[in-house]
Formats: structure tokens, sequence, C-alpha cells
């Protein structure tokens, strides 16, 4: 009986961990995904990666517009740790021509 109760408990988290936050709006015309990797490895996964990309082109080809993305952060897995992908985006005019990607920096050093 423990066993079972364990089970489901682990398989819910499992399916709600991997789960997108779905298109949120942010201020004026920007928006935010997020989501969880659905299982622990090492490193980015591409597969999550892509799938938020694919949800915030959705939106955004609903709008009749495409997506500019903001900022993109990527949380890789590591043990014991499920990895993440967020993106910040714009849905935009169609035609547009890309510009780079920002980052922000990974670590900031103040110098006195």
């Amino acid at each position: 009986m423990k066993k079972k109760i364990i089970l489901t408990i682990a398989l819910s988290l499992l399916l709600i961990s991997c789960s997108s936050t779905g298109v949120i709006p942010m201020s004026q015309d920007s928006y935010f995904i997020g989501k969880k990797d659905g299982y622990p490895g090492i490193g980015v996964s591409l597969s999550n990666k892509a799938e938020v990309y694919q949800e915030a082109n959705a939106f955004c080809i609903k709008k009749g517009l495409e997506v500019m993305t903001l900022r993109e952060t990527l949380i890789p897995a590591a043990p014991g740790r499920l990895g993440s992908t967020e993106l910040h985006f714009k849905c935009v005019k169609q035609g547009g021509t890309a510009q780079a990607l920002e980052k922000d920096a990974d670590t900031v050093i103040k110098v006195k």
C-alpha cells in the first residue's frame, strides 16, 4: 500500500515538473514561458528548448505575428536537479530582420 502511494506521488511530481507555465504576459507587450525538463540528466535538453519555442511561435502565429526573443535562460540538468528553459519574448510583425540575441552575463565582477 505504501509503495503505491509513493509511486503515485512520484509520478505526479514528474508530470507536474515537466509542464510548461504557458504564455504569461509580462510588461507591456512582452511574454514569458518557462518549462522544466521532464527527466533528470546532465546538460541542456534541446527538446525542452524546442518545445518552449514551439509554444511561443504558436502563440504569436495566432496573432499573425512572429517571435522575437528578448532573453533566453537555459539551466542545464545536473545530478539531483532538473534543467529548465525560460524564454522572454515579444510578438512582432512578420518579415523583420533577425537580431543577435543578447545574453545576460553568467557572473558579474565588480572592481573597486
